[in-house]
């Protein structure tokens, strides 16, 4: 059971981390900064036949999270996407925290006037994948257990995307789809992503926007490896989610968001089911 509690901890990881999908890129020299608080609590876990289990014990997670792009061209966007801070912990342990897997990506726009762009994200893994919480109770022993919460998986990942986008002619609506594929190392399962999102513009101040996204196994991957099950392996999900975002003058903004699973178009496998909460600040030029 304590396998399968821990296998989706690195998913839950990155799913924090996951921007806004555009086909546009900035202009050149113009920036975006993100600063957020995003926190997850849940005990329902999929296991990976994709049936509810209930651990018993809940898992919970915060952090402190760093989003930044910088127009290098008015075609070619640099990115970097940052957990500053994570903590993780059972209701059952003591929390522990580090740094998250750091995201370096570029994105070039394709065509001079569609906004269509291809994306490579460079995932960098900033420590070994283990980061091991005591157990706040002794057991039958006396002794007490250590559980691995990971901030990080230990692996090198390639994150390759196609982003197309679309504005309306009222000027207030956009849509933009996208898919790709999550190239992993270590002889983890590649990983397909594919989504959508549409945003609207309220009271000249107000943007809501909502997101659909999905994830599915590419391959096998080597299932004898020693604790690829910490590592979010063989993970697939549908996702919803919004976001608010308020105008605070012509450069801050104030964000907000939430997201969840379901099994509308890829059932939940590997994962825990519960409600992502996120709050943030942006200034941008």
């Amino acid at each position: 059971m304590r396998q399968y509690i821990l296998t989706c901890i690195i998913f839950i990881l990155m799913v924090f981390q996951v921007s806004a999908q555009s086909g546009w890129t900035r202009k050149a020299k113009s920036y975006y900064l993100l600063s957020s608080l995003s926190y997850y609590s849940s005990k329902d876990y999929y296991t990976t036949e994709g049936n509810l289990s209930n651990t018993g014990s809940r898992f919970n997670s915060s952090a402190l999270l760093f989003y930044g792009e910088y127009g290098v061209t008015d075609r070619i966007t640099a990115s970097l996407d940052l957990p500053v801070i994570m903590l993780n912990s059972f209701s059952s342990t003591e929390t522990v925290g580090g740094v998250g897997s750091v995201n370096l990506g570029l994105k070039y726009k394709l065509f001079k006037k569609a906004p269509i762009a291809f994306q490579a994200i460079f995932e960098i893994p900033t420590n070994n994948g283990i980061n091991l919480a005591r157990a706040k109770k002794a057991n039958e022993l006396g002794t007490f257990d250590e559980i691995n919460l990971p901030t990080s998986d230990g692996e090198f990942n390639v994150w390759a995307n196609l982003i197309a986008s679309k504005s309306f002619p009222d000027g207030k609506t956009y849509g933009s789809i996208y898919t790709g594929i999550n190239f992993r190392t270590n002889s983890f399962s590649n990983q397909f992503h594919a989504g959508a999102e549409v945003g609207h513009l309220f009271f000249k101040r107000l943007y809501l926007i909502g997101k659909l996204r999905i994830q599915e196994k590419l391959d096998s991957g080597n299932e004898n490896q020693n604790g690829s099950f910490l590592y979010g392996e063989g993970t697939t999900f549908t996702s919803l989610g919004l976001n608010a975002i308020y105008k605070l003058g012509r450069h801050l903004s104030v964000l907000t968001g939430y997201a969840d699973y379901t099994d509308l178009l890829v059932k939940r496998k590997n994962i825990y089911d519960g409600g992502i909460f996120t709050l943030g600040i942006s200034f941008g030029i």
